[in-house]
Order: C-alpha cells, then sequence, then structure tokens
C-alpha cells in the first residue's frame, strides 16, 4: 500500500517521468508510447521532445485558471441544471480541497516542474549551443510559469530544482515559503529573458516562449509583489520592441481577429495555448462549455446576421462558463465597443423559466431572457464539423493586456498622466471614447473595469482583484446584486441568490463570501490528496 501511495503521490506532487501523446499537433510531437526518463533524454532531439511536453501542460493549465478566475467572480456562471458540483461551488464560493479546478492546476504544474527539472539536468547532453541556450530559457521559463501560477493560488508550496530520483524523499518536502517561491521565479525568468529569442523565424517555431512572453510574465510578478518600478521597466522592453515592430506586435485593429482560429498567434499574442484548426481531436473544450444546455436544445448556438444559423446546436452545449448579466450590462453599457458588438451573443433562451424585461434583461419576441455568451471560443471556422471542435487558443499573454499593466504601473508611481495614454490606446481601439479618470484614485478603478471589459474570460479576474486587494469588495457586491427581472432559476444559476420570481426586487438569501470580514488570505485549499498523502503540511485558512 505504501508503494501505491509512493507512486500516487508522485503523480500528484511532481508528475510521472512518462511521456505520452495525444496528438500530431505540433506541441504534441514527442513520443507516444511511454518512455522511462532514464534511458530517454540522451540527445537534442529527444531532449527537445520532452521539452515540447509543456505546451500540452499549458493547455491543462490555462483551461482550469479561465475557470477559478471567471467562474469564481463575476465574470461567468454555470447553470445549475447541468448538476456539475464542482462549477457550481466556484461559482458560488462553496469549493473545499476537493474541487477538481486547483487539483488539476496543481498535478499539470508540478508535471511541468518536473518535465523542466528533467531537461535542465541532462543539458549537457545537448550538442548544439544554440539549442542548449534556447532549451535551457523555455524550461526556466515553464518552471516559472507553473511556479507562478501555484503560489498565487495556494500560497507556500513545495520547491524543487532538480529531478526526482528516490520517490521516497516525497515525503520529506514540507510547503515552502512564498519568498522562496518567488525568488525561484525570479532567477528563471532572468535566464529565460536572457536566453530566448524576441521571435522565430521559422513557421514551425511559432507559439513557442519568446523572450516577450519572459518579460510579460516578470512583469506581471512584479505587480502582484507591488514592485511597480521594476514591472514597469519589463513592460517597457516590451513596448519597445512592439514600437520598433508594429507588424510582429501590437493591437489589432479589429479586436474578432484576436480570437479567429484562422489567425493563431496574431500580432497582439504574445503567448498562447494553442489548439489545431480544423480537428476534432485537439479542440478547445471552451467553446462548449459557453453554450447553455437550453429548452429547447435544437437552438442554433449562433444565428449569423444574414439569417443562416449554425451548424451546432444547442444540444452541444455544457453551459458552465455562461456570461454573468453583470458582465454582459457592463459590455453593453456602450453599444460601440467592439467587445460587446463582436465578441458577445445574446440570441440565446430557455423556455423552463420566465422573466421580466428590465433595463438589465432583455427578452426574445415570446416574452423568455435572452441568455448573454461570449464569442472569445466559438470558432466560426469549424461549422463544417457539426460539432464543438474550436480551434481557438487560450490566450495567456496579449499586447492589450501589456498596455493595461504598464498603465497600472504608471499610475502607481505617479504618473497618472502618462497612464492615460496607454488606457486610452485600449479603449480607442475598442471603439470608446477617452477615460474621464484624472486622479490616482479614478484612474485605478479605470484600469480595473477596462480590464474586465478586455480581458473577462482570458483567466485575468481573480488574479486581478486578489493582487489590488479589491476582491472582497467586488464579491461582496456581485453576491448581493438582484438583476431585476431575471426568474428564479436563473438569478440563482448567475450568483446563487434565492429569490421567489422575476417580480422580486430583493433576495431571500444571498451566497456568501468566504473571506468576507477575514483577514485571512485569498488562497485555494492545498488539494485534499496532497493533504491526506502529507499530514503534516498545514491547510490554508478557513479550509
Amino acid at each position: 500500500m505504501k508503494t501505491k501511495n509512493i507512486i500516487y503521490l508522485f503523480s500528484l506532487l511532481f508528475g510521472i517521468g512518462m511521456i505520452t501523446s495525444c496528438s500530431d499537433s505540433y506541441f504534441d510531437k514527442y513520443p507516444s508510447d511511454s518512455m522511462q526518463m532514464e534511458t530517454y533524454l540522451t540527445n537534442d532531439s529527444e531532449i527537445k521532445n520532452v521539452l515540447l511536453d509543456s505546451y500540452y501542460s499549458l493547455r491543462v493549465i490555462s483551461e482550469n485558471a479561465i475557470y477559478i478566475n471567471d467562474i469564481s467572480t463575476d465574470v461567468a456562471y454555470d447553470r445549475k441544471k447541468n448538476n456539475a458540483t464542482d462549477y457550481i461551488a466556484l461559482n458560488e464560493n462553496t469549493w473545499d480541497a476537493t474541487v477538481s479546478f486547483s487539483d488539476s492546476i496543481w498535478v499539470n504544474s508540478y508535471k511541468m516542474i518536473n518535465r523542466c527539472n528533467n531537461v535542465l539536468s541532462h543539458l549537457n547532453n545537448v550538442t548544439s549551443t544554440a539549442n542548449k541556450t534556447q532549451f535551457e530559457g523555455e524550461a526556466k521559463f515553464f518552471r516559472a510559469y507553473a511556479y507562478f501560477t501555484l503560489v498565487r493560488l495556494f500560497g507556500p508550496v513545495p520547491l524543487t530544482e532538480t529531478v526526482i530520483t528516490n520517490y521516497t524523499d516525497l515525503y520529506s518536502y514540507g510547503r515552502n515559503t512564498t519568498d522562496e517561491v518567488y525568488s525561484l521565479i525570479k532567477s528563471d525568468l532572468t535566464t529565460a529573458i536572457a536566453n530566448l529569442p524576441t521571435s522565430y523565424s521559422a513557421a514551425t517555431d511559432k507559439g513557442r516562449v519568446t523572450k516577450m512572453a519572459a518579460y510579460t510574465m516578470q512583469a506581471e510578478m512584479y505587480m502582484t509583489l507591488k514592485d511597480f518600478t521594476n514591472a514597469q521597466k519589463s513592460l517597457e522592453s516590451v513596448i519597445s520592441y512592439a514600437n520598433q515592430n508594429p507588424s510582429a506586435l501590437g493591437l489589432e485593429s479589429d479586436v474578432a481577429k484576436i480570437y479567429d482560429s484562422q489567425n493563431p498567434i496574431g500580432k497582439e499574442i504574445i503567448l498562447a495555448a494553442q489548439y489545431n484548426n480544423g480537428s476534432t481531436i485537439v479542440a478547445n473544450e471552451l467553446m462548449r462549455r459557453c453554450i447553455p444546455a437550453v429548452t429547447p436544445s435544437n437552438q442554433p448556438s449562433y444565428i449569423y446576421s444574414d439569417g443562416t444559423k449554425s451548424t451546432i446546436s444547442c444540444s452541444q452545449g455544457y453551459g458552465c462558463l455562461l456570461m454573468t448579466w453583470e458582465m454582459y450590462n457592463k459590455l453593453k453599457e456602450n453599444p460601440k465597443d467592439q467587445r460587446f458588438t463582436k465578441l458577445v451573443y445574446n440570441g440565446l433562451y430557455d423556455t423552463e423559466s420566465v422573466s421580466k424585461a428590465s433595463d438589465e434583461v432583455e427578452l426574445t419576441g415570446t416574452g423568455y431572457a435572452k441568455i448573454p455568451v461570449s464569442l472569445k471560443y466559438y470558432d466560426f471556422n469549424n461549422q463544417g464539423l457539426n460539432t464543438c471542435a474550436s480551434g481557438c487558443d487560450n490566450i495567456i499573454y496579449r499586447y492589450a493586456d501589456v498596455l493595461l499593466m504598464y498603465a497600472e504601473c504608471l499610475n502607481e508611481t505617479g504618473s497618472t498622466s502618462q497612464a492615460v495614454t496607454y488606457l486610452n490606446m485600449v479603449r480607442n481601439r475598442a471603439g470608446l471614447e477617452n477615460t474621464t479618470a484624472t486622479t490616482k484614485a479614478a484612474m485605478t478603478l479605470a484600469i480595473e473595469n477596462e480590464r474586465l471589459l478586455e480581458l473577462n474570460f482570458e483567466g485575468h479576474r481573480w488574479y486581478d482583484l486578489v493582487r489590488t486587494g479589491r476582491i472582497t469588495a467586488v464579491m461582496e457586491s456581485h453576491f448581493s446584486h438582484r438583476t431585476q427581472g431575471l426568474s428564479a432559476v436563473a438569478q440563482a444559476d448567475d450568483n446563487g441568490m434565492v429569490v421567489t420570481d422575476c417580480n422580486s426586487t430583493t433576495a431571500t438569501s444571498t451566497a456568501k463570501w468566504k473571506w468576507s470580514g477575514s483577514s485571512a488570505a485569498v488562497l485555494f485549499p492545498i488539494p485534499y490528496n496532497q493533504i491526506q498523502l502529507m499530514p503534516s503540511w498545514q491547510q490554508n485558512d478557513l479550509y
């Protein structure tokens, strides 16, 4: 039994040292049959194959990070009709240590870390100096990414820079301090910035991590640590590169093009977890999750402006990553906003409950509430497959994010008037007028709001609100918000609020924010399996 536990712990904590395959896309070109690390990693090709597995883990980690960042906040919700308990728990702030999303992030982050440690420990087997430099930069980037994800969600976590060879050693691991974790992240990103190229000339390398991705993560890390001066310097390196290479990096004029599956790694994208276009194998599940499972289920998931109906019906939807009415109403405040006109659809409805028209709720011609959905993962190019096979990518970093981070750094370091310029670049691209914010306090809220409008459904909201200290205020407001006219069923789905019917103006009960009145750090719990296998570890507060 103990041997089984050791193997299980290793798979949970550091990722089994095996190589497996799931597709034929570029970033999955590693051996399809399992191989022991002890007999692999002997040359440039084998080491590259193991390194590229990190791009597969990036898909899994980023998908679950989107669920956590958006469903756990005021961006997205899950329809209870699907009985997806983990999604409902995220939406209503009732999750515990058994929730699958954080467990998946934990497992796949440590799998990524162990892959990177294996690569780093075998660099002497790389014969090409250029490859050795590249592989070291890439491995340290992904190790930093994994630890940055872990430390933000869980706080203190086990730290390892070496390959685990004796599995029994795992039982001696404790949780390193956040300072120790951030120290390694800083060191790894310094190496990544020094070693990685600014871009790739070969088309087959497009999408691999670059110096710009490392600078962007470094900036976000410094902002999380409240070091806005160093964050500003990192972002200036990215902005300088974009100014000198506008065709390689910059804002897309059409926001829809950012997410177009036929424009992968377009000029606005700095890093993304990639999926195959035109494939049902390596497809992005987020499209299916953004389509509501409604009655009638044969509704086309989208109807074009000319009346053409999508071949994909709502029967294929899961409805666990739907847009809250609050998010929808923020986007529709300005009908000229491209992010509303091109990235939101509200042509779907459900006949199982009755709502009432209001300033916040729109009805179909038959009197049912229109259900708003995000189109960021809706692949308009795969309609011929007649299934939810999205080739749209999970975007980790893009240039609009850089501009908004830079505006925030300028504002935090006393240059509010300069921050206006960079905030307006994002607003103007979306079709909005210049900001009216002139004071530091007003600019802080303006940037927070713009990040919500720009980056919703991309896995930023939880991180943003936690690092700015605004999450409790925002979530208490979210849980207490009654969307006037919404049916009792839809309101309960949206934010867990219980009302009598669509005519109710107040709630009989609301979901509770776990951290209200608490000074505990806003963290997710260490996964249940880890606590069971490591009884000496102390669980995070409030769990």
